[in-house]
Formats: C-alpha cells, sequence, structure tokens
C-alpha cells in the first residue's frame, strides 16, 4: 500500500465527514491528477475507491475516473465465471456449504429447503448433483425460495425442475417473490406449516437485510427462523465489518477487506487483464458501501462473529464440529474450522465465513467429498 495515496484517500473521507466538500474535491482531484499514475492496473484499487468517494461528492473528476475505469470493464456474467474459476474464496465457498447442507439434508425421505435468497438456483442445483454422488438424495425435497429478483426466481425453478427430474427427486418448488423486511405472519405461518426437518440456507443473502424504525431486521429474522425449529441454518458471508453507520469505519473496513482480495488475485497465475477484470467486480459493492446514503445502502456486510452471535443470541446453537468437512487449501486461501463457522481465510483473517447452526446440540457439520479435495488440490 502507498501511504500517501492512502493518506489522501482517508483525507477525502475526512473532509467529506467535516462537511468541507471543497477541500475533499480538491484532494481527490490532487490524487488523480498527480499521484496516481494511469499507465496501468497497479493503481486500481486507489481509481475504485476514488471513484466511489467522488460520486458521494459529486466531482467533476468523476468522468475522468470512469473513463480510465473504463478499460477494465467486461460484462457481469464474464466477471463472475472469472471469480468462479479462480478467486478461492469464491471457489471454495459454495461446495463446502453444500457439503455442510448434505450432513442434514441428504438421506431424509422428505426435507423442507428454506432459501433466503436463491437467485438463480445454481448453488441449490450444484446440492442436488452433491446428494446424488453421495447417493444421499431424498425421496422428496420441498424448497421454499425467498427472492426479490423475479427474473431469478423463474430461473432457478427450472433449473431445479430439470435437475429434479434428471436426477429422479420428487421436487415442490415454492417461489416467494419478496425481500425478508417485507415478510408477513402469513408467510411464516406457510413455512412453518411444512414442519421438520427443514434446513435454512442463506448464500450472500441475509447481509442485505435492512434495519428500520428502530427494528434490528436480522434479530428479527432469526428469531423468525429459529421458530420454525430447523435442523440448521448454513449462511455463506463475507466477514467485514460494512454494516457501521459510520462512513470513515467502513472505508478503511472496505479498504482493508478489498484489499486483501486483491492481494489473492494479484498472487493468481493468470494475465494481467483477467486480474484487472476481476477486481472490476468488487468495484459496485465499493461503491455501495462508500458512496451511496445510509438509508440507501444494500452491502451491510458484518463479521463473522457478529452472525454467530446473532444466532446465538435467537436460540440458535453454534456448530462445533466440523472435522467432517476437513480443511481443503486452494493457494494462498486455507479453510479454518472454528466454533461455529468455517472461515475461508488469507493470513491469519476470515474474508469469507460459512456459518452453521443448529436449533439443537450441535451435531457433526457433514462430510467433505472426495470431489471437492481433487478440485481445490
Amino acid at each position: 500500500m502507498d501511504a500517501k495515496k492512502y493518506a489522501t484517500l482517508a483525507s477525502v473521507v475526512d473532509e467529506t465527514l467535516a462537511g468541507r466538500t471543497d477541500n475533499a474535491r480538491t484532494l481527490l482531484s490532487d490524487l488523480v491528477e498527480t499521484q496516481l499514475t494511469g499507465a496501468g492496473s497497479e493503481d486500481l484499487q486507489y481509481y475504485i475507491f476514488a471513484s466511489a468517494l467522488s460520486k458521494r461528492l459529486a466531482s467533476d473528476k468523476a468522468a475522468e475516473i470512469n473513463l480510465y475505469l473504463r478499460q477494465f470493464e467486461t460484462t457481469q456474467i464474464s466477471l463472475f465465471n472469472l471469480l468462479a474459476q479462480h478467486l478461492p474464496t469464491v471457489q471454495l465457498a459454495g461446495p463446502l456449504a453444500n457439503e455442510v447442507l448434505a450432513g442434514f439434508v441428504g438421506g431424509e425421505d422428505e426435507v423442507t429447503l428454506l432459501d433466503v435468497g436463491i437467485g438463480s438456483g445454481r448453488q441449490e442445483v450444484a446440492l442436488l448433483y452433491l446428494l446424488a454422488t453421495q447417493r444421499r438424495l431424498p425421496r422428496k425435497l420441498n424448497i421454499i425460495a425467498i427472492e426479490p429478483d423475479a427474473g431469478s426466481l423463474l430461473e432457478a425453478g427450472e433449473s431445479l425442475a430439470e435437475a429434479a427430474m434428471t436426477l429422479g427427486v420428487e421436487l415442490e418448488f415454492h417461489p416467494v417473490h419478496k425481500i425478508v423486511e417485507e415478510l408477513d405472519d402469513a408467510d411464516w405461518r406457510f413455512f412453518a406449516s411444512f414442519g421438520t426437518p427443514m434446513v435454512v440456507l442463506g448464500a450472500f443473502a441475509v447481509h442485505h437485510v435492512r434495519s428500520s424504525g428502530g427494528l434490528n431486521a436480522r434479530d428479527a429474522l432469526f428469531r423468525r427462523l429459529r421458530a420454525l425449529e430447523p435442523d440448521a441454518v448454513v449462511l455463506c458471508e463475507p466477514s467485514s465489518n460494512h454494516n457501521s453507520p459510520s462512513l470513515r469505519e467502513r472505508f478503511a473496513a472496505a479498504w482493508h477487506h478489498f484489499g486483501l482480495t486483491f492481494g489473492i488475485i494479484d498472487g493468481l497465475d493468470i494475465g494481467g487483464a483477467e486480474k484487472s477484470a476481476m477486481k472490476m467486480f468488487f468495484a459496485r459493492e465499493i461503491e455501495d458501501i462508500v458512496a451511496n446514503a445510509e438509508e440507501t445502502r444494500y452491502e451491510r456486510h458484518e463479521p463473522v462473529d457478529v452472525w454467530v452471535q446473532r444466532l446465538r443470541d435467537a436460540g440458535f446453537a453454534p456448530c462445533t464440529d466440523f472435522s467432517m468437512i476437513g480443511t481443503p487449501v486452494s493457494g494462498p486461501v486455507r479453510v479454518a474450522a472454528r466454533d461455529g463457522y468455517l472461515g475461508l481465510d488469507y493470513g491469519d483473517e476470515t474474508l469469507v465465513a460459512i456459518v452453521c447452526a443448529t436449533s439443537g446440540v450441535p451435531a457433526s457439520a457433514g462430510r467433505i467429498s472426495p470431489m471437492l479435495l481433487e478440485q481445490v488440490a
């Protein structure tokens, strides 16, 4: 990290918070015009954060920064494919979460999966094929799919129906086209009508839940989930403090978290263009964390210990035995089993966590498949 460039960015944040927006814009202009080279991707992290701050300040440097960043842009699907193929924190998270889920879903006659933010259903399709590989497919699977994007919800239903037909599983797909905060008593009564065994999955979705009116929506969600008495709750979440109302704290946390992620990317055995493109995938998240107003922010990540404590406070028991999952290593990222979660660690820090908690006495989280070990070897 270049201490002078970072100090300038931090000063832009401080001047913004002090209401001295003209000073903040001047500092931002100095950073872009005299400190950043614009000659390649070496300064890309600074440009991405400068872009976010320029939008918050409505700076006239926004157009110049965007012109620089456009050379690294590509389609979101291409970016995601690059991440899924090369970035260990993305490559491992879904398969490891599915290994944990399989320990609770596999071998049941009928089981319900309550999915908080199912997206397009890619992870859930992979779960079915994993269970088939393990020869532990349930006879019948009920999926309650909560998802605010109608197109993704439709795609998830179609993909899961196709997979279930191929694998010979009886599937009931129940779409719920809402954000979590919009769920009402009738929805929760419907969820409860399925009884047990039930497993809850929230894959990179629960950090979008936003509190309002003095109510902590995340705590309320976990209390509602606990009332359903699911066998397990499994979450995939980045571990960083982006839920703070303080812009200064969010900026520092985001710089640290994404800086570590960019460090992993820099060490990958791929071309420079691919590395820059992968970093650009996170530009939207950084912009939301740094540039958007508190009442409209969407990316509200929290440290993993906060997620574990929220589940504990709601009456769940964090899983303490991940011994059957194993600890695969993918390049510089290792999987560390801790009380309540599997950490995808870079150095000594967890960047992404697979959190698991049960409604009763914590149980073994399942077993890792030989296919996963081969994938990350």
